[in-house]
């Protein structure tokens, strides 16, 4: 049976007809209202993740004059700071709208998947079902619209892959510039290159239009990836250790340990003993389909196509970090929802079975009914939330707390000392006041503990014996135990050295608590 036609069994215009018949502009103007219509809000209104505080103090950083790597610690590739920097000059120095902009790559995104959706399948009903599916999909609404290493990437790795659509003579040099682009923004992107080499090798049958493609392509990744070598250059021991040594030192695991949490997040995803929130559903849902393209290709001998093989080693690579958590595993999602919805649109025209047409109906209801559970939960309850500790007040990770924190350490700090201390950097985007140097990540104290004295003033991290001394020193007049605080080894010992040298509690806000210097009564 065929994708019905602009009319249904009763003659009535269909909503599919309807869509058949709009303009391409009017198509893509409604979609793009829809996917902002939950994308925005998600931005912002979504809790806050710890990571967000440091990406979005490093934009403000590099846009000042500071470079990655060799001023302060930053553990991924360099172009997200830049953009997002780029953007908050433009718009001011704001969680709202650096989040706006996640949101805005977001609702591209689902644009993009539309097109390359409904151009596969044959009609513009199935482009709309895959970008729905995508907008409220727990692992989309909840991860992209943040200031995190999603969103972008993602977009552009998609863009690499849509730009092959097209009939320019330079598609390769663009799908290659795209991808390096991705890269520049999470280095295990670079894990996807062999889906793209063997795509040009299986298109261009004659040799010397697939070297010439390859060669194309090696250029445009080559051409987007040149800053690395600069930053590379300037110390190449200091950019290893960003990008790749402190990813080895994050966690302590034995090889059981190990082993056990690689495949916690395959597991979860899976619902294989622990769900969590909706994703598991949904996932399962759409893993069912995938497979299924996956073996009707391998029975009718034809090749996988490209959306599924970056998807599969998309996926392979979001394992490789350690820890490895779900929300990884939203960058593989568009190329899952491409293929999968392409051949669902295959089925139902080779099949005159309605049954068939009611099973896909059925799952892709339960898929979107579940979504609101995920909206709750991302937003008010922090259930299951990575950062978000058990028992831990949401409030503390709400824009308008944060915001709060933020302007209650611009009332105290004074112009001539604007220097402060907080375990979590995100209070200090939007104040005029500056996080004590060492500090730009929530992760520099533990790493601090794994690496010798001289990679310590090396790798610019922060440690426990040099944070004591700022504070029996008075480098600084305000201190913020905040969010992450209960990630150190010892809150209470922080809060004592605090008192004993002087600090009092100015003020506290939810469980942020603000400490001043206080010496003879007087600041």
């Amino acid at each position: 049976m065929g994708i019905p036609g602009p009319r249904d069994y009763n003659g009535g215009v269909t909503v599919i007809g309807y869509i058949d018949r709009a303009r391409p502009a009017v198509v893509y103007g409604w979609l793009a209202v829809l996917l902002a219509a939950v994308f925005v809000p998600m931005s912002l209104f979504g809790l806050v993740d710890g990571d967000e505080g440091t990406y979005l103090l490093v934009s403000r950083l590099v846009i000042e004059g500071q470079l990655p790597y060799h001023d302060f610690y930053y553990p991924q590739m360099f172009l997200l700071p830049y953009v997002y920097g780029a953007w908050m000059t433009l718009v001011g120095y704001s969680w709202y709208g650096a989040r706006l902009l996640s949101a805005f790559f977001s609702v591209a995104l689902g644009l993009l998947l539309y097109r390359q959706a409904a151009r596969r399948a044959g009609a513009r009903a199935w482009g709309l079902l895959a970008a729905v599916l995508l907008t409220f999909t727990s692992l989309a609404f909840g991860w992209y619209p943040l200031v995190k290493t999603f969103a972008l990437p993602t977009l552009l790795l998609f863009a690499a892959y849509t730009v092959l659509s097209t009939r320019s003579r330079w598609k390769w040099a663009a799908s290659g510039f795209l991808l390096g682009l991705a890269v520049a923004c999470r280095v295990y992107v670079i894990a996807v290159t062999p889906a793209f080499l063997l795509e040009i090798s299986l298109t261009e049958k004659e040799l010397k239009p697939r070297l010439m493609e390859t060669a194309r392509f090696a250029i445009g990744l080559t051409l987007a990836l040149l800053p690395t070598e600069f930053f590379f250059l300037l110390d190449p021991a200091t950019f290893v250790f960003n990008i790749v040594g402190s990813q080895t030192i994050r966690a302590d695991y034995s090889l059981m340990d190990w082993w056990a949490q690689k495949t916690m997040a395959p597991k979860t995803l899976l619902g294989l003993g622990l769900a969590e929130g909706v994703i598991s559903l949904q996932f399962i849902l759409l893993f069912v389909v995938s497979v299924a393209s996956w073996v009707s290709c391998a029975l009718s001998r034809e090749r996988l196509p490209l959306a599924s093989a970056i998807a599969v080693l998309l996926t392979l690579a979001s394992l490789v970090p350690t820890p490895a958590y779900t929300q990884y595993f939203c960058m593989p999602l568009p190329f899952l929802l491409a293929d999968a919805v392409v051949f669902c649109a295959a089925l139902t025209r080779e099949s005159p079975a309605p049954r068939l047409r009611y099973l896909l109906a059925s799952m892709a209801v339960v898929y979107l009914s579940v979504s609101p559970l995920d909206l709750y939960r991302y937003t008010i309850s922090g259930a299951m939330v990575s950062g978000i500790l058990p028992g831990e007040s949401p409030a503390n990770w709400r824009l308008s707390t944060i915001r709060a924190v933020g302007a209650a350490i611009d009332r105290e700090v004074r112009p001539n000392r604007p220097l402060a201390i907080s375990l979590w950097p995100g209070y200090f985007v939007e104040t005029q006041a500056s996080i004590l140097p060492g500090m730009e990540n929530h992760f520099a104290l533990m790493f601090s503990r794994r690496v010798t004295p001289r990679e310590l003033d090396r790798f610019k991290l922060m440690s426990y014996p040099a944070l004591f001394w700022h504070l029996e020193h008075h480098t600084v007049d305000v201190v913020v135990l905040g969010n992450w605080t209960s990630w150190t080894e010892s809150p209470e010992l922080l809060r004592d050295r605090l008192l004993k040298n002087g600090y009092t509690l100015k003020e506290r806000i939810a469980q942020a608590e603000i400490y001043t210097l206080q010496l003879d009564g007087r600041r």
